[in-house]
């Protein structure tokens, strides 16, 4: 299974899928600049358009998953050689508040979300774009088996990200899965599974110590195991993602993660986005504290004129 790139790897999926396709898009729902337009308006468009001129009618599922497992920054003994020794800093965006102050930073920016990647599509009217919360999958199977490996043994995703990634790996402090504190909402817990397969957490903020079968705890999911749980129970075809998570050895390592999962699924195919550099000179990012959001025609213009550069550069 190869990897697809830019606009070439536009065109080749346009031709094989033949307007029929489930397709992921997985974001972190705080903002929503350029470098999220590229794999969530853009290219969901392009694709659409180049399938429309071959003479197929897009019907496309995209499936706009909204990670509000994920953790709302990352700290650890050294993020910037040691990125995969992780922890949450606070909690995940399912309690991070909302900028209005009006409930949580996903209710805050799911319908901004939805909304574009919805005008972007709304020539193509057989297209759907359904919007599913990772919270929303607790109790399907899938989602509770791999938090509950991922809490046991989070050496199961620490080896993989080790032989793939090129980063180097401490052997310890790696936590790819906690229970959420039911006390103050903090993601940093000691968690552990009991031998009555109950949930034991215990809170290394205010203290306490929750008990409970795994449907009464939220949780904190790393994102590299939480994609797992979403292709396998969507049945998803193509991975639509940014650059930068192919130069992290994504490409392969998730293929390793399936097999040590032990989920048997029909790898899809992955296709990656532009790169987009600010007016800084930076990669556009929301951790890095830089970002921009652009009409939607104008960065369409430039993803066609870059083409296959694998990286738009707005400081020039």
């Amino acid at each position: 299974m190869k990897p697809y790139f830019l606009i070439n790897g536009i065109k080749e999926l346009s031709k094989e899928f033949k307007g029929k396709a489930n397709i992921y898009l997985g974001i972190r729902p705080y903002g929503f600049h350029a470098g999220n337009q590229l794999p969530f308006m853009v290219y969901p468009y392009l694709l659409c358009k180049f399938t429309k001129e071959l003479g197929f009618t897009p019907k496309f599922n995209f499936f706009l998953f909204l990670n509000d497992w994920e953790q709302d920054a990352l700290e650890g003994p050294d993020l910037a050689n040691y990125p995969f020794n992780i922890f949450p800093k606070n909690t995940t965006f399912q309690f991070t508040p909302s900028p209005d102050g009006k409930g949580n930073i996903v209710d805050f920016y799911e319908p901004i979300i939805a909304t574009n990647v919805k005008k972007a599509l709304e020539d193509f009217k057989q297209v759907k774009v359904i919007v599913m919360r990772n919270s929303s999958m607790k109790k399907m199977k899938t989602m509770k088996d791999v938090v509950l490996k991922t809490i046991v043994n989070p050496k199961l995703v620490r080896n993989v990200l080790k032989k793939y990634s090129g980063k180097s790996i401490l052997k310890n402090s790696c936590s790819y899965c906690n229970a959420i504190c039911k006390s103050c909402n903090s993601a940093k817990t000691e968690t552990k599974i009991m031998k009555d397969q109950r949930i034991r957490a215990k809170c290394l903020i205010c203290g306490s110590i929750n008990y409970g079968p795994y449907e009464s705890f939220e949780y904190w999911l790393y994102h590299k195991p939480l994609a797992l749980p979403r292709i396998y129970e969507n049945k998803i075809d193509l991975c639509i993602t940014g650059l930068d998570h192919y130069n992290e050895g994504d490409f392969v390592s998730r293929k390793e993660l399936f097999k040590i999962y032990g989920l048997k699924v029909k790898y899809p195919k992955t296709l990656y986005s532009h790169l987009i550099k600010g007016a800084n000179g930076l990669v556009m990012g929301k951790s890095k504290k830089n970002d921009e959001y652009m009409a939607f025609p104008r960065l369409l213009k430039l993803v066609i004129k870059y083409g296959d550069n694998s990286i738009i550069d707005l400081s020039k």
